[in-house]
């Protein structure tokens, strides 16, 4: 496997989007086919967003409408602060918030909770930079998501300034899986000991 990174991120941004339908996606991906064909590439491909304090029920919705169980989370002056799931909605998440701020289901209704509340901080994310994608397989970033117990990876490239980073794709476990196809998910027999301990360096 490449020396590919899976890195900490402090801030990020949006790319520009080309106008114009998305690409024809593939339904079906050899192991072996450059990982840049799984990528959900936002240069061409539409960004869901969630306003950080919209209410998770809110949120959700969105999501079933934009048939996506992933949103970035922006600020009032639309910049990026996060990241917030269908899994995390629907899962535990907002219970232990709940919990967390003296709340019970008597006391606090689930609809209220916020998406802040929940979801992950740009700082929280682990990233791999676009120019390592290049050089990987589909099976290979399906091995890095799956033994870091990861449903998506953000994708990054080098944006205006130096030490920024703009948002450039996403990877997706269950669409990795698709793609290989049952017998194949996540790929992990194709991948050697070798290679799982890059994976593990790689999560680190």
């Amino acid at each position: 496997m490449p020396s590919s990174h899976v890195a900490a991120l402090q801030s990020a941004s949006f790319p520009i989007l080309i106008p114009g339908a998305p690409a024809t996606r593939p339904y079906r991906l050899d192991p072996d086919a450059p990982a840049t064909l799984a990528l959900t590439d936002f240069r061409s491909a539409p960004v869901v967003t969630a306003a950080f304090d919209a209410t998770i029920e809110a949120a959700l919705e969105q999501m079933k409408l934009s048939g996506a169980r992933f949103a970035f989370v922006v600020g009032r002056e639309r910049q990026l602060l996060g990241s917030i799931t269908s899994y995390d909605i629907q899962g535990e998440k907002p219970m232990q918030y709940m919990l967390s701020v003296g709340c019970s289901e008597t006391t606090c209704a689930w609809r209220d909770v916020q998406v802040e509340n929940i979801m992950v901080p740009v700082a929280r994310w682990r990233v791999l930079a676009y120019s390592d994608t290049v050089g990987m397989t589909v099976s290979e970033v399906a091995a890095l998501l799956a033994q870091g117990g990861l449903r998506y990876v953000v994708v990054v490239e080098s944006a205006a300034t130096a030490d920024s980073r703009q948002v450039r794709g996403l990877f997706s476990a269950a669409r990795l899986q698709q793609l290989l196809g049952s017998g194949d998910t996540p790929a992990l027999g194709a991948v050697g000991a070798t290679d799982r301990a890059d994976v593990h360096a790689a999560l680190a």
